[in-house]
């Protein structure tokens, strides 16, 4: 301790020495900083001055913009009045009905060629002016030519001043001498009001000689085009001497100019339409030539041209600075110009006279406040700071005391290198580093580099983080290091965290000392101007070596568990299949006759084995569970008819017993939703049973609906309720765990595994849904299900239609539940429906009301039926658990029915309601074989030979073509074919494509070779256009798909017949292909029974050979494989297998060598072939 105190008497006498001369440079900082503050201030109100001069910019750029339009706006206005002062001038002149003519206009012009005429409707005048050669060549035609003008210059006035234009127009003929003025023009020096204001006939040939030559300057022709709005000036109109500028069009007679158009607009009145937020800049509006129409104020000639230069290259879009001002240029029309705005400093400086002088102000004062504080407060900080100094030190001192004298390692080490910059003793002795050394051990570097991977820096790693390792380097089977931590963002360590499992010690290396274990806390910091770790060092050696215990305790526990569910699941696919073939000959056995003594022991034994092989079952599904191999599959169904069907199975067991089972099924179930049916069923099987198991007597209840929750996503939810045994709440915390039955003597009891509520459990969990459970010990138990499911594709669903009133209807149920799913049932379908509870009830509702149809439960009898039908002799719906599907009378008036089928319930309603007879065709129709089709005497005997490979679509085609009456022969290849052929008599062949040793291509050839005429026939499962344009290109005569409806075959075969007798080259047109049909049109219900045991049979024998296929990584046979099996899931309508075959195929198909993809896909349809048809290992060969 004595030397740590004399090491820090000496640093802190260089300190205290070093402190005067880090006041002074803290002295030039603190100036240094006052006048960065103060230039920040200065270059801030700098800042501002110019955001307010370009702000000033734009609010005027707002105006000139608006200003453009408004002119815009005009010249708008005036090509329009062109336009519509030729159409004008074009109808009237082509008009041959009689025009009026204000009185004495036809006697001026004769007399003096000119006219006045006041418009009424604008109170303007018109002047007519026609010169005498055009007088006399117009003749008798003079009354017509000018009514046809003053209409022409009446409408167009009309026009203008619709328009509000402020303007003058002009009509002045081309080829004849005439003009129209509007509105009048007065004649230089004469008095207004007199008939001298008149212009007189030659001023006809000024104007149009003055448009003319303004036209031939600036466009190099004398007269516009067709169509064609030429602008003017600005010039000297002759008549009235003022600056104007104009528009001009010419009036066609076909392809000949008749007529000059004009509107004159007065220079001066264009500044009228310039607005400006003050009287500061000027606006000009510019010609494309850059002649100056008009300026507003008028600018000096050398600023004009400054303006004009930088107007030829200057874009619209923004200003123009240069050293007098900011220039604006807004487009107008093309054929107009453009307007110029132009703003000199001096006048953007005047108008922001206020906001320049209000930055100054302030800045003048933030600046005095800033050396004003300065002054004040600059020597006492630099006091504080020194006072604040000397105590850092002195805590510095404390702090060196305490480091080295506390019971846990420290040292600062260097990022760039991991060197050790300072450390305490203990640091030293835990890291085991020799005299001398300033670096970390190897193996700890090498640690912190894992850390940060990359280069080190502050940021590489986490604020606290911490890891365990060896104190001294080991093996690497030895070696045990803690990954990463997970960044903190607190200052204090966290807990230690984990080690990895240490791989496990042989005997001579456990009895070697134990290795010491250190625990490094370290966080990111800066040190003397570098990056650095903070580190701190704890001997975990004990807490490693328990840590190291309880992993073992863990994998040992972990690897028990796995054998005993590979040990239950082994036992119970060992136990299932001889329990399979004792079930089968069990059946056998008790069908032969002479046995009828022995019928109780076998009933009993029937019984035994099916209780176990439900355990097995329960055993096998758990094990899938706890393995994670539990796969679900999504389709389309309607829940209520899975959750009848499970009602209608149980409905029997209460027979014998005093209980009361109700089925209440919710009319939101009666709609097409997607979810594993199986599981679902599976789920509400078990409760079920359950219920049904612990209930001696009482009332058992299955009630389910839909739901749609808060997304809108549709919800099953089922509730098992019975009045059983029921259960503590000790009992309830623990009963959906495995092997759970409560007391010890429920099992002995009861029987059981105590699996099943274990597997609902999680398949609700699987299924993302939820499984719940109220019980009372000695009352009885609620187990409720929720189970999200999801909408079916959008050809499944059913728009939502509203229903027809059908009429009334009375429901009489001491069930109140039933009653409402009743009611609720009826009323979806259109019913109106008044729900009793009692006979008392429904004979005083029926005093007052008359329903067309009534509805009782099976609690009453026919008597108090016939009580109901005396009061109102209506048609009655009798509903009861052992009722028929179908209605059945049983007596006047009365249909009963099975309470376990909503439609036989509706059918009987309408029955009851319209009569037996009229509502006979509402019945559900019974299952019923599918029609065959009617005998084609062209097929009878025909000889069909059949090469197919795969063992049920032989067998369903045998069937197929004996129905239609062929005689059949099977082929189980191309070659076992072709040597059929040559020792039979066959008329038409019918042969797969894909096959071993000979394919169909290969037969078709070899046929070909040797008996050309023979239709063959390609019977394949692939049926996209390439494929079949390849069959037809290598001489087939048609194809059948497979698998075909006898429709399809009978047509197949028939064409195929006739080709026989038909000329060569029709044969591939008589032979066309048959419109698939869905193999739903081909098997009944029994046959899709039969063939899928066929099918279960064949995979049995057929999926080893996949695996083997697989391990020997054969492409070509994975290939012949997957087709063959695609044609067997057809069959039997399994389109999802079907479509993995083909998928599976094209790969081997397409590929030229084995791979990874052929591997994994085969596997995977493996597994789930053998989970979707329940196969095993064990019951495959």
């Amino acid at each position: 301790m004595q030397k740590i105190l004399d090491r820090t008497q000496e640093s802190l006498a260089h300190a205290f020495a070093s402190l005067a001369q880090s006041a002074k440079r803290q002295q030039r900082l603190y100036l240094a900083t006052i006048g960065s503050l103060m230039l920040i201030v200065v270059i801030f109100t700098l800042l501002l001055a110019v955001l307010a001069a370009a702000k000033q910019l734009d609010y005027r750029r707002a105006f000139a913009t608006q200003n453009a339009a408004d002119i815009t706006a005009l010249l708008h206005r005036e090509q329009a009045f062109l336009r519509r002062a030729e159409l004008t001038l074009a109808y009237y002149n082509t008009f041959d009905g009689k025009l009026p003519l204000p009185e004495g206009m036809v006697e001026s012009v004769e007399k003096t060629g000119a006219a006045r005429s006041l418009v009424e409707m604008g109170g303007a005048h018109i002047d007519l002016l026609v010169g005498d050669a055009t007088r006399a060549a117009w003749g008798p035609q003079l009354n017509v030519k000018l009514s046809r003008l003053y209409q022409t210059g009446e409408s167009t006035l009309a026009t203008e001043q619709a328009f509000a234009l402020r303007q003058r127009a002009m009509l002045v003929g081309l080829n004849e001498d005439y003009a129209v003025m509007l509105p009048a023009v007065d004649a230089p020096g004469a008095a207004s009001g007199t008939d001298a204001l008149l212009p007189q006939p030659e001023a006809i040939g000024t104007l149009r000689d003055s448009i003319e030559r303004q036209l031939q300057a600036q466009t190099g022709k004398r007269v516009p085009g067709k169509g064609e709005l030429i602008w003017l000036g600005p010039y000297r109109e002759p008549l009235q001497g003022i600056p104007v500028i104009a528009a001009v069009s010419a009036y066609y007679d076909g392809d000949t100019p008749v007529a000059l158009i004009t509107t004159n607009i007065p220079v001066s009145g264009l500044p009228d339409y310039f607005s400006r937020p003050a009287a500061e800049g000027t606006l000009l509006l510019m010609r494309p030539d850059r002649r100056v129409i008009v300026s507003s104020p008028p600018v000096d000639p050398g600023t004009l041209q400054m303006l004009r230069d930088i107007v030829v290259d200057m874009p619209s879009d923004g200003y123009r600075y240069t050293r007098e001002g900011a220039v604006l240029a807004e487009p107008l029309t093309p054929e107009f110009g453009s307007m110029v705005g132009f703003l000199p400093w001096r006048a953007l400086a005047w108008a922001l006279r206020w906001q320049l002088a209000t930055l100054a102000g302030l800045a003048l004062l933030v600046l005095g406040s800033i050396a004003l504080t300065a002054r004040l407060w600059g020597l006492r900080l630099l006091q504080k700071t020194y006072a604040e100094t000397t105590r850092a030190l002195e805590s510095e001192t404390i702090n060196h005391i305490l480091v080295s004298a506390t019971p846990i390692g420290l040292c600062i080490v260097r990022q760039s290198d991991f060197s050790i910059l300072t450390a305490n003793a203990l640091a030293g002795e835990l890291l085991h580093i020799e005299p001398g050394s300033n670096r970390l051990p190897p193996h700890i570097v090498g640690e912190f580099s894992a850390q940060a991977p990359d280069k080190p820096s502050v940021m590489a790693f986490a604020k606290v983080a911490a890891f365990v390792a060896p104190a001294r380097s080991s093996p690497p089977a030895a070696h045990l290091s803690q990954p990463p931590a997970q960044p903190q963002s607190q200052s204090q360590p966290q807990p230690q965290p984990q080690a990895q499992p240490q791989a496990p010690v042989s005997a001579d290396e456990s009895e070697a000392p134990p290795a010491q274990f250190l625990q490094f806390t370290y966080a990111a910091a800066r040190y003397a101007g570098e990056d650095v770790l903070f580190c701190a060092i704890l001997d975990v050696t004990a807490q490693q070596a328990l840590e190291q215990q309880l992993r073992l305790a863990q994998q040992h526990s972990e690897s028990m568990m796995r054998a005993r569910s590979n040990f239950f699941a082994s036992m119970s696919h060992e136990i299932r299949t001889p329990l399979n073939a004792l079930l089968g000959n069990l059946e056998l056995f008790a069908r032969t006759p002479g046995l009828e003594a022995h019928t109780q022991r076998l009933a009993t034994l029937e019984v035994a084995a099916d209780a176990l092989r439900g355990i097995v079952n329960d055993i096998l599904d758990f094990s899938k569970i706890d393995a994670g191999e539990m796969k679900l599959v999504s389709e389309s169904f309607r829940p209520i008819d899975d959750l009848e069907n499970i009602a209608l199975s149980y409905a029997p067991m209460t027979g014998e017993r005093a209980i009361r089972f109700y089925s209440h099924l919710s009319p939101t179930l009666n709609q097409v939703l997607r979810g594993d049916r199986t599981r679902i069923a599976q789920i509400v099987n078990n409760l079920l049973s359950n219920a049904f198991k612990f209930t001696s007597c009482g009332k058992i209840t299955l009630s389910a609906e839909v739901k749609d929750d808060l997304q809108g996503r549709p919800i099953l939810i089922c509730r098992v309720c019975d009045s059983g045994i029921g259960m503590d709440q000790t009992l309830v915390a623990r009963i959906f765990n495995p092997f759970e039955q409560g007391e010890a003597s429920t099992s002995s009891r009861y029987g059981g595994t105590g699996l099943g509520l274990s597997i609902c459990a999680r398949l609700c969990e699987l299924m993302g849904g939820h499984i719940s459970v109220e019980s009372v010990l000695g009352v009885g138990s609620a187990f409720s299900v929720s189970i999200p499911l999801a909408p079916p594709p959008d050809e499944l669903r059913e728009p939502a239609v509203e229903p027809v009133h059908r009429g009334n209807a009375l429901v009489v149920s001491q069930e109140r539940e039933s009653g409402k799913i009743i009611d609720s049932g009826l009323h979806r379908v259109g019913w109106a429906v008044h729900t009793v509870g009692s006979m008392r009830s429904a004979q005083a509702w029926l005093r007052v009301n008359r329903p067309d149809v009534m509805v009782v439960t099976g609690e009453y009898d026919l008597d108090a039926i016939a009580s109901l039908r005396a009061a109102h002799p209506a048609g009655v719906v009798w509903i009861t658990r052992t009722g028929p599907h179908r209605p059945v009378a049983r007596g006047d008036g009365v249909l009963e029915v099975t309470e376990f089928s909503h439609k036989a319930i509706l059918a009987a309603v309408d029955m009851a309601a319209t009569g037996a007879a009229e509502a006979t065709a509402t019945l559900p129709p019974a299952p019923a074989a599918l029609p065959l089709p009617e005998a084609n005497p062209a097929l009878q005997g025909l000889t069909v030979l059949v090469a197919e490979d795969n063992p049920l679509i032989q067998t369903l085609i045998v069937e197929q073509l004996d129905a239609l009456g062929c005689l059949p022969t099977i082929a189980g290849d191309g070659r076992q074919a072709l040597a059929a052929f040559e020792q039979g008599n066959f008329e038409v062949v019918l042969t797969d494509i894909h096959m071993p040793v000979m394919d169909g291509y290969g037969l078709l050839a070899a046929l070909r070779e040797a008996h050309a005429d023979v239709p063959v026939l390609a019977f394949s499962a692939v049926t996209d256009s390439q494929q079949e344009a390849g069959w037809r290109e290598r001489g087939f005569s048609g194809y059948v798909a497979k698998p075909a409806s006898l429709d399809e075959l009978a047509a197949a075969l028939h064409a195929a017949a006739s080709t026989r007798v038909a000329p060569a080259a029709a044969v591939p047109a008589a032979a066309g292909p048959a419109t698939p049909a869905a193999p739903a049109n081909t098997l009944g219900a029994d046959d899709k029974s039969r063939y899928m045991t066929m099918l279960k049979e064949h995979l049995q024998n057929d999926l080893p050979r996949l695996l083997a296929i697989v391990e020997e990584e054969d492409r070509e046979a994975l290939g012949g494989w997957a087709h063959s099996a695609a044609g067997g899931f057809l069959v039997v309508q399994e389109q999802r297998f079907a479509q993995q075959c083909r998928e599976l195929q094209r790969l081997c198909e397409n590929g030229e060598r084995w791979t990874t993809e052929m591997d994994e896909r085969a596997i995977s349809l493996h597994e789930a072939i053998c989970d979707h048809f329940g196969l095993d290992e064990a019951s495959m060969h």
